[in-house]
């Protein structure tokens, strides 16, 4: 089942296209893992500093998998930097798509 891993971070304030960069080359080095399908970074409206960073995996486990390797931890060192605060991580798999 398709999951999508939504991680909500704040970043400190004037290091936002910083972050948006360390994020291109974070996403540009996950390209091509197992399991993976894409990534898309959000920013919230009237809230520059708020992020959701969009991950979408065939599975759950293919996920958790990239996760538990020591290989993530090295691959997304470059945007750690950036976050100010709490980073919360939730994984929702798809219930239900309507495609047209």
């Amino acid at each position: 089942m398709v999951a999508r891993i939504m991680v909500f971070a704040s970043i400190r304030e004037g290091e936002e296209d910083k972050f948006i960069e360390a994020f291109k080359e974070v996403t540009a080095k996950v390209k091509g893992t197992p399991g993976h399908i894409r990534d898309e970074l959000l920013r919230q409206e009237g809230e520059p500093t708020q992020f959701i960073l969009l991950s979408e995996w065939d599975s759950k486990e293919a996920f958790l998998n990239w996760e538990d390797d020591p290989v993530h931890m090295n691959t997304t060192t470059p945007m750690r930097p950036y976050w100010s605060g709490r980073v919360v991580r939730n994984i929702y798999e798809v219930a239900h798509r309507l495609d047209s």
